[in-house]
C-alpha cells in the first residue's frame, strides 16, 4: 500500500506539553476551512508564587477541515513556553528514538518504559490513492530523548489497523536567552512520518515524577507568578505557530491561570 501521510498530526499534540491551563480551557483557532480546537487542564491548580512545583496535563486535541475535505499537511511547529513552564529531565532515563522507530506499543513499553512521560490515544484517516480516507486509531506514547547530548521529546505513534505500522515524531527542545518565552519546542513533520494519513483526535495525559540523587523531580513543571497580595494570575503560557502546507503560518497564543499556593 505505500507509506501513509499525515495532515494536521500534532498540531494539539506539541499544546500537551505547552497548553498548561488551571482548569478544563477549550480553544478555537480558525483561519478559511481549517480548525483546530485544543481543550486542557492542568492538576494541581494552586502553584507556587515562586519557582515551580510538579504538575500534570491532560489534553484534548481536534483537527479538521469545516468543509469535510482533507486538511492541509502540517509541516513544521514552533513552540515557545513562557518562563514559568518547566520542562526537567536532570537524571530520567533517555529512550533512543532508533529504538522504538518500528516497535509496537507494548514492545516500546517494555525497552523505555524508564523514559516513559506521557501516554495516551489518537484518531486518524489513512489517505489512499483513488480511495475514500479510512478511518483508524492507536496509541500515542511520549518519551523523554536525547539527540548529540542535547534533550528531545519523542512521540511515539502505534496502529495495529489496517496494517502495523509505528513511528516516531523528534522534537527539540532549544533553551531562549530573552523576553517572555524561556524554551523552545520544534518538529519538522515530514521528515519524520513521509507520507501518512492525518490525525483528527488526540487525548493525552502527561505526568512524569521520578527521583535522581535523593531529590523527588518532575518532568512537568510549573509557577503561577502572581503579584504580592493577588493569590490569582493568568497570563499567556505560550505561543505556538504552525506552518501548513500552502498555507501562512498560524500563531495561536495559549493562555494559562492558576491560583497561589500558600
Amino acid at each position: 500500500m505505500g507509506p501513509w501521510r499525515v495532515r494536521g498530526l500534532l498540531a494539539a499534540l506539541v499544546l500537551c506539553v505547552v497548553a498548561v491551563v488551571a482548569t478544563a480551557h477549550a480553544a478555537v483557532v480558525q483561519r478559511g476551512e481549517l480548525r483546530i480546537t485544543v481543550l486542557s487542564q492542568l492538576s494541581p491548580y494552586r502553584l507556587p508564587r515562586v519557582g515551580t512545583a510538579p504538575i500534570s496535563v491532560f489534553v484534548a486535541g481536534h483537527v479538521e477541515a469545516t468543509d469535510g475535505g482533507i486538511p492541509p499537511q502540517l509541516q513544521r511547529m514552533d513552540i515557545e513556553v513562557n518562563r514559568h513552564g518547566l520542562l526537567q529531565s536532570l537524571g530520567l532515563p533517555a529512550c533512543p528514538s532508533a529504538r522504538i522507530r518500528t516497535a509496537s506499543t507494548r514492545k516500546a513499553l517494555r525497552l523505555c518504559t524508564s523514559a516513559l512521560i506521557g501516554s495516551g490515544r489518537f484518531w486518524a484517516h489513512i489517505v489512499l490513492p483513488d480511495q475514500t480516507p479510512y478511518p483508524t486509531h492507536g496509541r500515542l506514547l511520549i518519551f523523554n530523548g536525547r539527540r548529540g547530548g542535547e534533550p528531545l521529546l519523542l512521540a511515539h505513534i502505534y496502529t495495529s489497523n489496517p496494517f502495523p505500522s509505528s513511528f516516531v515524531v523528534s522534537f527539540s527542545i532549544r533553551h531562549l536567552g530573552k523576553g517572555p518565552y524561556g524554551t523552545e519546542l520544534s518538529a519538522t513533520l515530514p521528515q519524520a512520518l513521509g507520507d501518512w494519513g492525518y490525525v483528527d483526535r488526540i487525548k493525552l495525559n502527561l505526568k512524569r515524577k521520578y527521583r535522581y540523587r535523593g531529590r523527588d523531580l518532575s518532568y512537568f513543571n510549573a509557577g503561577c507568578p502572581a503579584p504580592r497580595g493577588v493569590d490569582l494570575a493568568a497570563f499567556p503560557l505560550a505561543l505556538a505557530s504552525f506552518y501548513f502546507e500552502g498555507q501562512k503560518p498560524l500563531r495561536v497564543l495559549v493562555p494559562k491561570s492558576c491560583g497561589v499556593r500558600h
